[in-house]
């Protein structure tokens, strides 16, 4: 048998066979045992006739019905033989059989790239800090309290914290209904920043009862649009007061007795949420720029993988595991593919670095992980160490972590400070960063 590698590209392959009919006998002779098994010949019984008259009567169309599985048999050969791990079943590609001569094929796979990496240490990124002002804290307060409304019924509208219930027409030039424009019952909060100036300003002083004309901005420009509206229902929004009361029911396990805690409580809150949002970004940007500077080839087949976990996903967002009604699962995956090219190539890199650095995961590990988990759910160390010693989820978590910690560790971190936190672009002040010298980070989960 000869056998001869053509690489394609980084990832794709093909081999090309060509096997005498000599090495195909061992191979012919397994399928006349096969056929014997069911073969019925007159004046035998049934799996009972000589090999010798089958291969007279029937020897042709037996090996050239076996080709198939000859070809897909010395393929796995190949493979195991010269240790090669496709990332995916091959294609059987060109077969060609002259009888009692050659038997010549192809098959097309795909294996993992070669990968030489770029330095993968003293990368440059970003940083952003965001420092906690008074304002941050007391919009973060008002949405603390605007989670424990209470609701007043009112005659009027007198103000921006009220909701109204009301039915919309929407009307023609002439002021005429417009059949199947009418939307019943619906709630506006008069305080929400996204409804619109016009439309709040002429629901000011509204009425229970009251019907009114609202003439609103079309969405095309200059243009105009009327609506006929009945309230039906207001309701002022009643907040919480800042009080013992309000701070117990909000941190039943700490003693705040005064706003001075309070405010403190919530910045100290808040701090760790932007904390964790800046090392994600160090995280993300990471990642981001190791895929920059190296420019792998993600194999279809990985792609692929990556792909039908997404399509999983969706189908696991429903109760019955069905991907919902219409969802156009082409045009998903066209629009995912991108995505999930990016995560391959990750993956690609990031086991390579492991195996460059060495990086294990021993016990001492994922023992503080075992013992976070027995304290969350009350359960014996022993028992949660049986499960997490050899669960390949847990591993990967902390291998993961432990790759990140490395590369952040060995990284040129700039600091920029967040300027405007409500600017639409996220404004930072590059004239004053400052680079972190790289230092010893603390494990932590994404």
């Amino acid at each position: 048998m000869e056998f001869k590698i053509n690489k394609l590209d980084d990832v794709k392959q093909e081999v090309e066979f060509e096997i005498s009919y000599a090495d195909l006998a061992p191979y012919f002779e397994k399928s006349y045992k096969k056929y014997q098994k069911k073969a019925e010949i007159p004046g035998f019984r049934k799996g009972k006739a000589p090999i010798s008259m089958l291969k007279r009567m029937y020897g042709d169309m037996i090996e050239q019905g076996s080709l198939e599985d000859v070809a897909n048999e010395m393929y796995r050969n190949f493979l195991e033989e010269n240790h090669i791990h496709p990332l995916s079943e091959g294609a059987l590609v060109d077969m060609d059989y002259e009888p009692k001569q050659v038997f010549k094929f192809k098959v097309k796979y795909e294996v993992k790239p070669e990968i030489n990496l770029a330095d993968y240490k003293g990368i440059e990124v970003s940083k952003t800090m965001t420092k906690i002002d008074d304002k941050m804290i007391d919009e973060e307060i008002k949405y603390l309290q605007s989670k424990h409304v209470t609701y007043e019924n009112a005659e009027k509208a007198d103000g921006d914290e009220f909701t109204i219930t009301m039915d919309v027409q929407k009307l023609d030039d002439a002021g005429i209904d417009i059949i199947g424009q009418r939307d019943k019952d619906v709630k506006f909060y008069l305080n929400d920043p996204q409804i619109n100036k016009e439309f709040k300003e002429q629901l000011e002083g509204i009425t229970l009862g009251e019907e009114r004309v609202l003439i609103l901005p079309a969405q095309e420009e200059g243009k105009t649009e009327k609506y006929k509206v009945f309230c039906n229902k207001i309701d002022k929004v009643i907040f919480p007061e800042l009080n013992e009361e309000f701070f117990k029911h909000l941190y039943k396990d700490e003693e705040i007795t005064t706003i001075e805690k309070f405010r403190e409580k919530v910045t100290s809150e808040m701090e760790g949420i932007y904390k964790n949002i800046s090392e994600q970004e160090v995280r993300n940007n990471i990642v981001s720029e190791l895929i920059k500077l190296n420019d792998i080839t993600a194999p279809d087949a990985l792609v692929e993988n990556i792909l039908n976990s997404y399509i999983e996903d969706e189908k696991n967002r429903n109760p019955k595991r069905r991907l919902p009604p219409g969802f156009d699962e082409e045009e998903f995956r066209k629009t995912k593919r991108v995505d999930a090219i990016l995560q391959v190539k990750w993956y690609l890199i990031r086991d390579k670095i492991i195996e460059l650095e060495k990086i294990e995961v021993t016990y001492k590990d994922i023992e503080p992980i075992i013992e976070a988990d027995a304290k969350k759910y009350n359960l014996p160390v022993d028992k949660i160490k049986s499960v997490y010693e050899n669960n390949p989820d847990v591993k990967y978590r902390v291998l993961d972590d432990k790759l990140m910690n490395f590369l952040i560790e060995n990284a040129k971190v700039k600091e920029v400070e967040r300027k405007d936190l409500n600017s639409e672009s996220d404004t930072v002040d590059e004239s004053e960063a400052k680079e972190e010298k790289p230092k010893k980070s603390k494990k932590k989960k994404e």
